[in-house]
């Protein structure tokens, strides 16, 4: 080998600047590690190992234990954090990092519970920086992940809660009661205002808030065969409406939203298919799917650019 090519395979700028390319270690500097060649390799053995384990099914199971007698609702993660609500109506948050941790109870807000037992919680949300829940009683409170077990906001519906939506990154919590969305969120200095509502034609059957929004949230609700497009200050918009396609399942991600679509046989040349709509222009963009089964799933937000990744029930 020369020596030309020597220097070149000895190069640490060149091997970082490729480590980072390749989206490894990026919140490093060149100074961490004294050879970035030996890194890029373990990364990449590392991340071949994951891949294969995930296609075999191989890992390791651990369980978060709690008392017997309280049946799970509702669990969602974020960062290493995991937010559980029981039908006992607590709600604990469990850090996943250290398992050796005992889950807090987030406390519930002042005066819930003087009755007697404290509702079945139907939903949890939970973002970098917030906790949601929602009770079987319309009740919904929202604690800070840095201030303390208290809520720091709590606000009861008219009617049983029938989807809850919390901004990614952001402090926007919407919820869905009866034929009406309602939209919280605090101002620059932590005082929640008062709510953004939405009068709709339907019931609320799947509920989202654009994320990376500036000034006021916008949220996109599904009910039944229709899709709005909800921003505050300004009247329901709606994104689609065909009669007799309900939606069944739905996401947005920071300019657009996707959503499946059934059809009941009539229109023999239209299958299941995901739609994708562009937020700015209210425009369909693109359908793809072409499936004889339901989607029940689309996953939008987290996947690559120009890319979005959905489940049906034909198993696919």
């Amino acid at each position: 080998v020369s020596r030309t090519w020597k220097i070149l395979a000895e190069d640490e700028v060149l091997w970082y600047r490729l480590c980072q390319e390749e989206g490894y270690l990026l919140d490093m500097s060149i100074s961490d590690h004294s050879c970035w060649k030996l890194a890029l390799k373990n990364c990449r053995a590392r991340e071949h190992m994951l891949k294969t384990n995930w296609k075999n099914r191989v890992g390791a199971v651990s369980q978060l234990r709690y008392e017997p007698g309280r049946v799970l609702c509702d669990a969602r993660c974020c960062d290493g954090l995991l937010l559980a609500g029981y039908s006992s109506g607590e709600v604990r948050l469990w850090d996943t990092r250290s398992w050796d941790y005992t889950a807090p109870l987030l406390e519930a807000a002042p005066g819930a519970g003087e009755a007697g037992a404290l509702p079945h919680v139907s939903f949890v949300r939970i973002n970098s920086s917030l906790a949601v829940a929602a009770y079987e009683d319309g009740s919904v409170s929202v604690w800070s992940l840095l201030v303390g077990k208290e809520p720091v906001h709590h606000f009861q519906q008219q009617q049983r809660v029938q989807a809850l939506a919390l901004a990614a990154g952001g402090t926007a919590v919407a919820t869905a009661s009866g034929f009406q969305v309602r939209v919280d969120s605090p101002d620059d200095k932590g005082f929640w205002q008062s709510p953004a509502t939405f009068e709709i034609q339907k019931l609320v059957n799947f509920l989202n808030l654009v994320p990376d929004v500036t000034g006021s949230p916008v949220a996109v609700a599904a009910a039944e065969d229709i899709v709005y497009l909800l921003k505050a200050e300004e009247p329901a918009k709606i994104l689609h409406s065909v009669y007799g396609q309900p939606v069944t399942c739905l996401d947005v991600s920071a300019h657009e939203a996707a959503f499946g679509i059934k059809t009941f046989g009539w229109l023999l040349n239209e299958p299941n298919q995901i739609l994708l709509y562009n937020l700015e222009t209210n425009q369909c963009l693109s359908k793809v799917g072409d499936s004889i089964g339901d989607f029940s799933c689309v996953n939008l937000h987290n996947s690559p650019p120009n890319m979005l990744v959905a489940g049906n029930k034909d198993r696919r």
